[in-house]
């Protein structure tokens, strides 16, 4: 017997490996950002620092518009909410969310290119904004593997 919802069942899976390989990849370059971020510079000497922070960060965001795009387009929470579309509004709230913090990092990113490495107190506290940024995200993508969860579980409820 053949079930009708295979090819669902498929594309589901299909869609857990794809997002289980870029998420490693991207906690890679934000382990990458982060390493950067910790560089001690010996008396404000911010020039290589800030050539290596200006590289892994635009890594850093090329890699998050793609998930951000496999996201939208075909991707996993399309099918949150086609499985469950009680979650819409969830994924909404979620994606404004990231729009706000991918607004944030372009600031910072524009912020990092027009920085010295002379100007150590501007830099440092770049470095700070740029580690909360981190942070931020962190906490966004807690969200969005709770809501992932909430999603992709087979069964609501039941007793625990």
């Amino acid at each position: 017997m053949i079930r009708t919802d295979e090819p669902a069942m498929t594309e589901s899976r299909e869609v857990a490996k794809q997002i289980e390989v870029e998420l490693a990849l991207l906690l890679n370059i934000e382990q990458a950002f982060r390493v950067a971020l910790d560089w001690k510079t010996n008396d404000g000497e911010n020039n290589r620092k800030l050539s290596t922070l200006r590289f892994v960060t635009r890594s850093f965001e090329r890699h998050l518009a793609r998930i951000r795009m496999l996201s939208d387009y075909g991707g996993y929470m399309v099918l949150v909410t086609d499985m469950k579309p009680q979650l819409a509004s969830a994924v909404r709230s979620l994606k404004l969310l990231r729009d706000n913090l991918q607004a944030h990092l372009d600031e910072l990113m524009f912020r990092l290119e027009h920085v010295s490495a002379n100007e150590t107190a501007k830099f440092d506290e770049l470095c700070k904004e740029l580690e909360h940024y981190l942070e931020d995200l962190s906490a966004h993508g807690a969200k969005e593997m709770e809501l992932l969860q909430r999603g992709f579980a087979d069964v609501e409820g039941g007793a625990g």
